[in-house]
């Protein structure tokens, strides 16, 4: 069966621009729902969300203090320009179709599932990273989503190499990349509203 990864506003993603539990053919609903399909490997599932690593990560460790975490974690990640290290860059999705950080609401809802989403990496990069000074958490915002299913790139820098950087930079009103407290700030529903 032939993935889609939910780009452009195909019919696909015409179809998947509302809430659903799973959209049909969304490789993130795959990884979500464990499909047969999937190879891939979960660092973390519950029954709202699901982490795994980036599959192009920009975020890597190359400090000895990880070799009980090579253990647990034997992938090693050999990128495109020859950086090499153990993967510091996950994902945590929804388990629920959400197509983009756009769809998300000023509610309660919302608000405790991306707190959920950021207490998830937090830990995970805790867990794998705990010498790492710098971690950065954020959605990339349409069009600059790679997949039309909601995803929080959780990372510990330095990013490697450095200049991908630009790529998890926010672009002001030009949008590209949006930090987690910055959507948690927009969706409190307990903040005020000013007009």
């Amino acid at each position: 069966m032939k993935q889609s990864f939910c780009f452009g506003r195909s019919r696909v993603a015409k179809r998947m621009s509302e809430r659903v539990p799973m959209a049909d053919g969304c490789v993130f609903c795959d990884i979500a729902r464990r499909a047969p399909t999937s190879t891939t490997s979960l660092l973390y599932a519950d029954d709202k969300v699901v982490a795994f690593r980036d599959i192009n990560p920009s975020a890597f460790s190359h400090d000895s203090d990880f070799a009980a975490v090579r253990k647990l974690y034997p992938l090693e990640h050999k990128g495109s320009c020859g950086e090499s290290g153990i993967v510091r860059h996950y994902l945590v999705i929804p388990i629920d179709h959400i197509p983009t950080v756009k769809s998300l609401q000023r509610t309660e809802d919302d608000h405790q599932l991306v707190s959920h989403m950021v207490k998830v990496g937090k830990d995970l990069l805790n867990r794998d990273a705990p010498n790492s000074e710098e971690h950065r958490f954020g959605f990339h915002q349409p069009p600059f989503n790679s997949v039309d299913h909601l995803h929080l790139h959780c990372l510990a820098l330095p990013f490697m190499p450095s200049w991908r950087q630009v790529k998890y930079t926010p672009l002001g009103p030009l949008g590209g990349f949006i930090e987690a407290e910055k959507i948690l700030e927009k969706i409190n529903p307990q903040a005020e509203v000013y007009s």
